[in-house]
């Protein structure tokens, strides 16, 4: 890989919103090896904001289809 060349994509990361009563402004996962990437922000203006990675290695978290 050159200076200027970019590593090929392994992918492309499908976020999902999770809605939510109460707690952060906008909370979303998205799926990645051996569990979720879960982000966050808060604030009128979107002034903080929070990532983590939550292990689930069968992807067994289910959303309330009622959301």
């Amino acid at each position: 890989m050159g200076l200027l060349s970019k590593p090929k994509s392994t992918g492309v990361l499908k976020w999902e919103r999770i809605d939510n009563e109460g707690g952060p402004r906008d909370s979303w996962r998205a799926k990645v090896h051996g569990g979720w990437l879960f982000i966050t922000w808060w604030g009128t203006n979107y002034d903080g904001s929070g990532t983590t990675f939550i292990p689930d290695p069968k992807h067994d978290w289910q959303l309330d289809p009622k959301d």
